[in-house]
């Protein structure tokens, strides 16, 4: 492929995704739990100055201003105090991070996968439905922030070979801040580092093997002066911060073994439209080569092997929780297409079909990325607030699973403890008791219950949904008046704090 060849394709892809980027910004994805529990940190910074969740009863020092770091939330808060609390001026900021990490990651790429490959790569990255870049990029959450904070720790970790001093800073850098974006990277980005360390040594004979350890004592510097603002400055109360952290990620990231190993493992043979497994033996041919090159491939394999290896061994198997290690997978896309090109001279027949074949995969996921954004999504989270402002006073108590309508209006909101996660995740992914069977959610004497697509999913609200009638109803958002109707009752449930 020639050089200008080469700069339309960027130009063309950046043109896409800036499109993709930002049509229907508001309605697809449809605002979710996660999205609004992020969102709760911003609000309540903007509106009483407290970096925290909040619910009815007060401030918590838990749950969304651990899973998502300041890199994500402070410009969100800088923006709803210029705009005002909405929807909207949060994703504009996560469309222009997902713009910065495709950027990122072109440049990245560029350092493993000469010519055209590093342009295909980052095409696979943000295009393939398997990662869904485009539509978690659309999202208030951590994935695609991180991880152009995890390329830019990657140039930097290249850059090493030419300038040592230079490169340990800005990997330290870049990683320690992938790891206040997402503290649950650290599970894969430090061991990597260490691994690269002795591997480094000891089969690739890398002189600057030592820099993985520099590298890694940056960053974890990084995100210690972090954890020490927000567990010594911002939190007043750290030791029940800490212990709700500790049961949320029971059920979730700390699950080890896990019972669901060999449904994750096979769920996996499916990602990339089946093209996991090359990608993955590819990389690790690449790693095993005793060269300079060999130990950049080896880089990516280590974190790959880590993070997906976690995911397998010790988490519920979401494979949102694989998105670092299959997007560094990407690489593998971009130097195969780079090493059949090469090749296409002595075997062109095979050369072609493999190329046409990552080719299709290619364009048959951007379809249907592009497909959803025109078409899918839906308003019934702003329809359901419309309701709210228009017909019920903002002092009456609404009980909700449901965060995106905390930040949406204004209401006196209770919602479940956070520790209540863990119990939810345990019923979802390994067939534990529901959260209602340690919920009273009655405790709260509401004056309505809103339900949603998350509350009826850990089926929290049943009872209700099933003996009171909705007084109003906006897509999955239900409305009830639970002290108009006669509810069932199914025995005794203990309550939580």
């Amino acid at each position: 492929m020639s050089r200008l060849a080469r700069v339309l394709l960027v130009v063309m892809g950046g043109i896409g995704l800036s499109a993709l980027a930002f049509y229907r910004l508001a309605l697809y994805p449809p605002t979710w739990f996660d999205e609004g529990s992020h969102l709760h940190v911003p609000k309540a910074l903007v509106r009483w100055g407290v970096y925290a969740d909040y619910s009815s009863e007060g401030f918590r020092f838990s749950g969304p201003i651990l899973g998502v770091g300041p890199t994500v939330l402070l410009p969100i808060a800088g923006a709803f105090q210029v705009f005002g609390v909405d929807l909207w001026p949060a994703r504009w900021v996560m469309a222009g991070y997902l713009l910065l990490t495709a950027s990122l990651f072109f440049a990245m790429a560029r350092r493993w996968v000469p010519g055209s490959g590093a342009a295909f790569a980052t095409l696979w990255f943000v295009f393939t439905r398997s990662l869904d870049t485009v539509a978690y990029g659309r999202q208030v959450l951590g994935e695609v922030p991180a991880m152009a904070f995890l390329a830019l720790g990657l140039i930097g970790w290249a850059r090493m070979a030419r300038d040592r001093w230079g490169g340990i800073l800005m990997a330290g850098v870049g990683f320690g801040l992938a790891l206040i974006t997402k503290n649950q990277w650290g599970i894969f980005l430090i061991p990597g580092l260490l691994a690269m360390a002795i591997l480094g040594k000891a089969f690739y004979r890398e002189r600057a093997w030592a820099g993985n350890l520099a590298i890694a004592g940056v960053a974890l510097g990084f995100w210690g002066v972090w954890q020490g603002i927000l567990w010594g400055l911002l939190n007043p109360d750290p030791v029940r911060s800490l212990t709700e952290l500790r049961a949320i990620a029971g059920g979730s990231v700390m699950v080890f073994p896990s019972p669901r190993m060999g449904a994750t493992a096979r769920s996996l043979l499916t990602v990339f439209d089946g093209a996991f497994l090359p990608f993955l033996l590819y990389v690790a041919a690449r790693s095993a080569q005793r060269t300079p090159e060999g130990y950049r491939w080896g880089m990516i394999g280590v974190l790959a092997a880590f993070n997906i290896g976690w995911l397998v061994t010790a988490s519920n198997g979401w494979l949102r929780y694989a998105y670092p290690g299959l997007a560094l997978l990407s690489l593998g896309a971009g130097g195969m297409l780079e090493d059949l090109r090469r090749q296409a001279k002595k075997s062109w027949g095979l050369s072609a079909a493999l190329t046409a074949w990552l080719a299709v995969l290619l364009l048959g996921s951007a379809g249907v990325v592009a497909a959803r954004i025109a078409r899918g999504g839906d308003g019934s989270a702003f329809a359901m607030a419309r309701y709210l402002r228009a017909h019920i006073p903002e002092a009456a108590r609404i009980e909700t699973w449901e965060p995106e309508m905390m930040v949406l209006t204004d209401h006196r909101y209770h919602q479940p403890p956070q520790p209540l996660l863990d119990v939810a995740s345990r019923f979802i992914w390994f067939g534990g008791p529901p959260p209602s069977a340690v919920y009273r959610w009655e405790a709260s004497d509401p004056d309505y219950v809103l339900v949603g697509a998350f509350g009826r999913w850990v089926q929290l609200y049943r009872e209700v949904e099933e003996s009171c009638p909705p007084i109003a109803s906006f897509g999955p958002y239900r409305l009830y008046a639970p002290r108009e109707c006669t509810m069932l009752r199914s025995g005794d449930r203990s309550v939580q704090p």
